[in-house]
């Protein structure tokens, strides 16, 4: 796991603002109770998370943590993607853990690293081709596994076959690749390496250089919540791409939604989260 600090410009301010005010729990203290509702799919994707309604796991660990910090308790709502996803963008929950960045989806949620670093590696059954890039998929005649509601990867080649079978997750990839119901799924490196210890590896071909660089990772935070207040950030680039780091709107100091993210940057900084992250991935 990677620290988000050094990558990301805007939790340096978070750092200065963290020395110049009092001490985190201090700083995080309010008498209104308030409640930061998680979103996250029925299936599980273990050590993260569990089948509904099973929500143990690294996710609700790292979130309650943070949410303790700043005078919070935290609620976990479960529901199909494409239902979790359509209540991010209309406020009805606040948060997503674990969200890829696309310019879509910034128009409706902003992004706040989670202290963790991901890399979107591929899975085929063993003896497939040498995959190093998406677009090989096609000219194999290759059917890529998406969930419905998924990231599509900044976008598919128009000849790419694809099979979207209702709330898929690792487990249930894994057994359509060996039916032959499928032939290539796209996932994190981490989570896959986690569930092919209960498989026969010998039945599986990774691609690690098929589709990302290793990268942050992100939360998706919905603009529509009340916990969430932006303001102009002086450093944004319109010659630039929109990204995490070029954002039109930062975080204002007074909201939940930067007093979250702020926790989430102590908790990296200080260790915490490396701490949970080895208790949950070894």
């Amino acid at each position: 796991m990677k620290s988000t600090l050094v990558a990301q410009p805007w939790l340096g301010a978070l750092l200065l603002l963290m020395t110049l005010q009092a001490p985190l729990a201090n700083a995080f203290s309010s008498s209104d109770a308030c409640v930061i509702t998680m979103g996250y799919r029925t299936s599980e994707r273990l050590p993260f998370i569990g089948d509904e309604p099973n929500n143990t796991g690294f996710y609700h660990d790292l979130y309650q943590a943070a949410a303790d910090k700043i005078g919070c308790k935290l609620n976990i709502v479960r529901a199909p993607k494409l239902r979790i996803l359509r209540d991010l963008k209309l406020g009805n929950i606040d948060f997503y853990p674990g969200l890829n960045f696309s310019e879509d989806r910034a128009k409706y949620a902003y992004f706040i690293p989670n202290g963790l670093s991901e890399r979107t590696i591929g899975i085929s059954r063993a003896g497939a081709a040498d995959i190093r890039s998406i677009e090989q998929l096609a000219n194999n005649k290759m059917t890529l596994l998406i969930a419905p509601g998924s990231y599509d990867f900044g976008g598919l080649p128009d000849k790419i076959q694809v099979r979207k079978p209702p709330e898929l997750n690792v487990s249930k990839a894994l057994d359509y690749l060996l039916s032959n119901q499928g032939d290539f799924f796209i996932y994190d490196q981490t989570t896959l390496h986690y569930y092919l210890k209960d498989r026969d590896p010998t039945q599986f071909k990774l691609h690690y250089d098929c589709c990302q660089l290793p990268q942050e990772m992100y939360l998706g935070f919905s603009k529509k919540s009340r916990h969430y207040r932006g303001r102009h950030n002086p450093n944004y680039r319109t010659e630039n791409p929109i990204s995490p780091d070029n954002n039109p709107t930062i975080l204002a100091p007074d909201s939940k939604a930067f007093q979250f993210a702020k926790a989430l940057a102590a908790m990296d900084s200080q260790g915490e989260t490396q701490r949970l992250y080895s208790k949950y991935f070894g």
